[in-house]
């Protein structure tokens, strides 16, 4: 099968959609499915979200996805998130040919996290609800990472809709745990530093948590287009003991991982399946995350899971764990297991190819 796979983004890169769109790729690859992506290329790496600048970009993926389309004979296409979304829907109506919709989060509860004033932030939000109700139920079919996705998109009028959680192939799943000594009192939260990731109540958990630990160091590891999210992080001073990595490489992610003894994920948003937390689980190491964000855990058997929002309740189930080894370990090995084996991989790519299938044939 000829498939293109469209991302309104920077492709590749060291980010979360990317690292899912690779993943994909490689693996329909591997099965003999010729695959093009199309993509911004490096373009607005530093600048996710809502920008002006996206607009051309945006017309030139429509321009590009058609001339793939046309040139390469393409069986269906299959679009992440919402402006690729729009590019195959125009795309395929012109040529005939079926469209997937990968739906990554809800636009709703995302886009207002881009916005820093209350006014612009329900703005993005009236937006967002728009791009909800509007792309997904065009599509002939669409994929969601979280059963809230999947209800959030059926509620606004989409038709099939699957819900797939995103999978590590084999090859990353061994590849992630270095033998590495862990750094005493290290705790790591590896990701983008964009708003919608909660940062700022990570940095207050942390404040509470060097009171008890003085010991205690905060690393945030990201990638090296992150340095502006980095300054806007670093602008009102951070605590002390916090510090920020441009990881260049996913082995230098996984030796931070390694060295960490507790791994942190504050993001609340429900709809969307935050990559990290394969990378985390991946690590067998002890995971603290908000309850909106921690898909496929269970609270004292693979993490740590506290309500959305709450500092100090993050605070308490991070310095619990810093204390006790024991319990680390029995989450960690937790975590690891959760991750599934080289079959979780393999249904996950026999879902996608069904649906292909049935799009096709229809």
């Amino acid at each position: 099968m000829r498939i293109a796979q469209v991302i309104a983004g920077p492709y590749p890169a060291f980010r979360g959609s990317q690292v899912l769109v690779a993943q994909l790729v490689r693996g329909l690859r591997d099965r003999g499915h010729h695959v093009r992506v199309v993509a911004y290329g490096r373009w607005l790496a530093e600048r996710p979200g809502f920008h002006p600048a996206r607009v051309p970009l945006d017309v030139a993926l429509l321009v590009g996805l058609a001339r793939v389309v046309r040139a390469q004979s393409i069986d269906v296409i299959h679009a992440h998130n919402y402006e690729a979304g729009v590019a195959a829907l125009l795309t395929g109506r012109v040529f005939g040919v079926p469209f997937v919709f990968h739906g990554h989060s809800a636009m709703a509860e995302e886009m207002p996290r881009y916005a820093r004033r209350p006014w612009a932030s329900r703005m993005m939000g009236r937006v967002g609800g728009l791009l909800d109700r509007s792309v997904p139920r065009a599509a002939d079919a669409c994929i969601a990472v979280t059963d809230d996705l999947a209800g959030h998109l059926r509620a606004a009028g989409a038709g099939r809709v699957e819900t797939l959680a995103p999978v590590l192939a084999p090859a990353e799943v061994n590849g992630h745990a270095p033998a590495l000594p862990e750094i005493c009192g290290t705790i790591c939260y590896a990701g983008n530093l964009d708003a919608y990731q909660n940062l700022g109540l990570l940095l207050d958990a942390f404040a509470r948590v060097r009171a008890r630990a003085p010991g205690a160091r905060l690393v945030l590891v990201s990638h090296p287009d992150a340095r502006r999210a980095a300054a806007g992080l670093s602008a009102g001073g951070l605590p002390p003991a916090v510090e920020i990595v441009h990881a260049t490489s996913y082995e230098e992610v996984s030796a931070r991982l390694a060295q960490s003894q507790v791994l942190v994920l504050p993001r609340t948003e429900a709809t969307g399946y935050p990559m990290k937390l394969l990378n985390y689980m991946a690590a067998g190491k002890a995971i603290v995350a908000a309850a909106g964000s921690a898909k496929g855990l269970r609270d004292g058997v693979s993490a740590r899971i506290v309500a959305d929002d709450d500092a100090a309740g993050f605070a308490d189930a991070i310095a619990g764990l810093l204390a006790d080894e024991t319990r680390r370990r029995s989450l960690g090995d937790g975590a690891r297991a959760a991750l599934g084996d080289a079959t979780t991989f393999a249904a996950s790519l026999d879902a996608v190819e069904r649906l292909y299938d049935e799009v096709c044939k229809r």
